[in-house]
């Protein structure tokens, strides 16, 4: 089931364009950190409202501060992994289909 987060609650929100295999490109990402539990940085596709988050430790560590890299590695493994398994199942429960409908006009 889809994650979503109030992005207006943030004091920044930054953007950076991505290009994920598999995905309409360009992408807008927006991003901001909040503190929940320790600093997490929350981002989604600009248009949606599914929110991933990762702390922004474990952010770091992956990425090297290369936020785009680590948000197109992420989008691709989802496309490919759970997405695509999910069509397969042609979205055969409720949360697999709010992420079809979430998802739609942003991958290919």
């Amino acid at each position: 089931m889809p994650n979503f987060y109030d992005f207006s609650t943030l004091d920044e929100v930054k953007t950076i364009k991505i290009n994920p295999k598999g995905w309409v490109n360009p992408l807008t990402i927006e991003y901001g950190f909040a503190d929940l539990a320790g600093i997490t940085c929350l981002w989604k596709i600009k248009g949606t409202k599914h929110t991933f988050s990762i702390p922004i430790l474990r952010l770091n560590f992956v990425s090297s501060g290369d936020y785009a890299k680590h948000f197109t590695e992420v989008l691709e493994r989802f496309k490919e992994t759970d997405y695509d398994s999910w069509r397969k199942q042609e979205f055969a429960v409720q949360w697999m289909r709010e992420y079809e409908v979430e998802y739609r006009n942003y991958i290919l």
